[in-house]
């Protein structure tokens, strides 16, 4: 029995940490004292990249796509030289592409877009080296944001279970209320 218990302690856990919310205002002069914010993870769509070194002095190119192999436009690219601290800003073209001649050194890359997940590498060049890096970027976190109300501090498994009652009826997420404790609502 010991072992369930702690099984489904962890799953709970994990499953909370992975839905992320956190408790994001406690006011005792209110009737609904603690406030709690969540947003749904886009857990299964993750990045994932491809970095090739060649030799020669070509221009180094950075191809951006989703999982699902669509071009990701108008994302923005930060690579910076690490030792002199000079940094660059690039945007992908319409079909996710950019390129750019760099030299030997460290450089880090980072990628942000709207609606993907942030992106970073670090590495080095060599002399007479160039990169081709293809990048597969997972989406973010959901923009819908809900707010749990409580009259008393929430445990974990509470908020978890409202937070999967909501996951199960997005547009009767109202079901999911019980006035006598908690409030649902969602930040538009």
């Amino acid at each position: 029995m010991k072992i369930i218990s702690l099984i489904s302690s962890v799953l709970i856990s994990a499953n909370s940490f992975a839905q992320n919310w956190h408790l994001n205002n406690v006011d005792e002069t209110e009737k609904y004292s603690y406030e709690y914010w969540f947003q749904f993870e886009n857990n299964d769509d993750t990045s994932t990249y491809q970095l090739r070194k060649i030799s020669g002095n070509e221009p180094s190119t950075i191809k951006l796509s989703d999982n699902f192999g669509q071009a990701i436009i108008s994302a923005n690219i930060t690579i910076k030289k690490t030792e002199i601290d000079s940094v660059i800003h690039l945007i992908t073209d319409f079909e996710g592409f950019t390129e750019i001649q760099l030299k030997e050194g460290q450089y880090s890359i980072e990628i942000t877009t709207v609606s993907h997940d942030y992106f970073a590498l670090q590495l080095e060049m060599d002399p007479e080296q160039f990169m081709a890096l293809n990048v597969k970027l997972g989406l973010a976190p959901e923009l819908t944001v809900y707010q749990i109300n409580s009259k008393n501090k929430l445990h974990d498994h509470e908020i978890v279970e409202i937070m999967n009652c909501v996951k199960t009826n997005r547009h009767k997420f109202h079901n999911c209320l019980d006035i006598d404790n908690y409030l649902v609502m969602m930040h538009i």
